[in-house]
């Protein structure tokens, strides 16, 4: 590769330089003119100063974004603990509401068994109880108990315990829940 020759500046007179300093304005060692370098620094301060502002500007912005994601992040962790709440109270209630299934589900099944035990003794289920009277229907109160036992089988119990009448008494034909009052000289009902 051929080398590259530098050009050698042109060597002026003293008094050629003298001329040449006065028409531009340069310094004594012939590099910048004084008015170029006054407008030089006059145009770098002006810079300075407008990079100054601009720096200040994003920094404020800057400053305002970083407070705006602090806030989302304290929302979003209140969300999230919410969440999470939200999903162990949902989960509770699918454990719970499955349970109730299985529940509902023994109890049908213990029902189904003694109506098919009825349907062979012979009584006829679309017709039993229409004959008797409303105070007749309501005599007993009706409980059916369904037990899972270990084996998986399930244990059905079913009880009619005839309804006690309720403690109270009439008067002037209205019921008064509660034990009759004593009368004040000592007489009343025993």
């Amino acid at each position: 590769m051929p080398k590259i020759k530098s050009k050698k500046p042109k060597k002026y007179s003293e008094k050629e330089l003298t001329k040449i300093r006065k028409q531009t304005g340069a310094c004594d060692h012939d590099k910048i003119g004084y008015p170029a370098l006054t407008k030089l620094a006059e145009g770098m301060l002006d810079r300075s100063k407008q990079d100054a502002w601009n720096i200040e500007k994003l920094s404020g912005i800057l400053h305002s974004q970083n407070l705006t994601l602090k806030e989302n992040k304290k929302g979003i962790s209140i969300l999230v603990d919410k969440y999470e709440d939200r999903i162990g109270e949902l989960e509770k209630q699918i454990e719970e509401l499955t349970k109730q299934r299985n529940d509902s589900i023994r109890a049908y099944n213990g029902l189904n068994t003694m109506a098919n035990a009825a349907e062979k003794m012979g009584i006829d289920l679309e017709t039993a109880g229409r004959d008797l009277p409303e105070d007749e229907k309501n005599k007993y109160d009706f409980k059916q108990t369904d037990t899972l036992m270990e084996s998986g089988k399930v244990k059905h119990e079913i009880k009619l315990t005839p309804k006690k009448e309720p403690e109270g008494y009439f008067r002037f034909g209205k019921f008064i829940p509660g034990k009759k009052p004593k009368k004040p000289n000592g007489e009343g009902a025993k």
